[in-house]
């Protein structure tokens, strides 16, 4: 049978959408005669707390699936840093972070995935493997599956479950005009920030260089495949993400003459949560609306500071109809949005995509 080799950071029993994807093939593969050897990190919490751990120790598991290798922690000038002056000189700890991301790619003591690379050359070394695939972020793996096929001849296969350069705000804005044969205005070009413009170049200078030796790209949904196509010059295949089964509800709310609306995980900055707070804020003043016929909630966004400060700085007066939760186990958040009437999924008039929050909310079978 073909031996495939998975490198990810995200695996069970870590809790993010991240997991679910290289999970799926591994759990699966073997249907298709083919067997699945995941290479990630031993995940100590299920990724609930705001900093996971990852254990200090290496494991090897052989199952009916096919085999996960979990590697121990891979420690780095700043999180040494960090565990002896916690958030003491910051700005040092930041300056410090930055050149461990800049050179991590070429130098592996400044990199913190470094152990599934080692862990991989060394399962390669020993057994026969016919494909790797590297599934990003973080897209540092994308790194690692172009050394191992330059060093041992393996095809690599890279999945973006979201865009690399094309994460970056002003990525998406570029490929968007280029499409319209558009050029950026002399102002958006002197908001960039000078670090965050060497870091796109940077990192998009590793990406044209890795994406040449892949054998394959493959994504989540067709509209990234098309940025990706027009970015990379290659070809570009999609695979969907999914869910698992449909969610049954468990408890079911008492107070059903409320209307609630959900949403779950974090926002992006171009996601418009002002132009839904500002529909809420009308129906308020309007009287059509008040805190005992409608609530909207935003499932786990406590556990994003960042995101936190867009509704902070909001109308305070929403306070009364508008929650917030800290991260959720999926079971948990899961009840709370099959006790929901509505799911919501901000869009991005940068960007359309398919969120893969979406399967979650289809699994609920309520309108989104």
């Amino acid at each position: 049978n073909p031996k495939i080799l998975i490198l990810c950071n995200d695996f069970p029993p870590i809790n993010s959408i991240g997991s679910d994807r290289p999970y799926s093939w591994f759990k699966y593969f073997y249907k298709f005669g083919i067997e699945p050897i995941v290479i990630t990190k031993n995940w100590e919490t299920n990724g609930n707390d705001r900093r996971p751990l990852i254990k200090n120790t290496h494991s090897h598991l052989k199952t009916e699936f096919g085999e996960i290798i979990k590697t121990k922690t891979s420690h780095t000038i700043s999180s040494k840093f960090q565990e002896v002056f916690g958030n003491k000189f910051l700005l040092l700890r930041q300056i410090i972070t930055f050149i461990e991301m800049t050179l991590g790619f070429y130098i592996r003591k400044f990199d913190r995935h470094r152990s599934i690379y080692y862990e991989a050359r060394k399962y390669i070394e020993k057994n026969e493997i016919d494909l790797v695939i590297t599934t990003g972020e973080p897209f540092i793996l994308f790194l690692y599956g172009h050394k191992l096929h330059k060093e041992f001849g393996v095809k690599w296969i890279s999945d973006y479950r979201d865009g690399w350069y094309l994460n970056h705000k002003f990525g998406i804005q570029m490929i968007n005009r280029d499409i319209a044969n558009q050029k950026p205005s002399i102002i958006e070009r002197l908001k960039e920030n000078i670090i965050e413009k060497f870091t796109r170049k940077w990192e998009f200078f590793i990406e044209k260089k890795v994406s040449k030796t892949s054998s394959t790209i493959v994504t989540v949904d067709p509209e990234l495949a098309g940025r990706l196509q027009l970015l990379l010059k290659k070809k570009v295949d999609v695979i969907y993400n999914g869910f698992w089964n449909y969610y049954d509800v468990k408890a079911p709310r008492s107070n059903t003459f409320k209307v609630v609306f959900n949403h779950t995980g974090t926002l992006a900055p171009g996601q418009e949560l002002e132009l839904f707070l500002d529909s809420i804020l009308e129906l308020f003043l309007d009287n059509k609306i008040n805190e005992t016929n409608f609530e909207f909630n935003l499932i786990g966004l406590e556990y994003f500071p960042d995101r936190m400060k867009r509704l902070l700085n909001y109308k305070p007066i929403l306070n009364r109809l508008v929650f917030t939760t800290p991260r959720l186990s999926k079971d948990e958040a899961t009840q709370r949005n099959l006790n929901a009437d509505y799911l919501v999924n901000f869009t991005d008039p940068n960007l359309s995509a398919i969120y893969a929050k979406t399967y979650d909310y289809i699994a609920c079978r309520k309108p989104i």
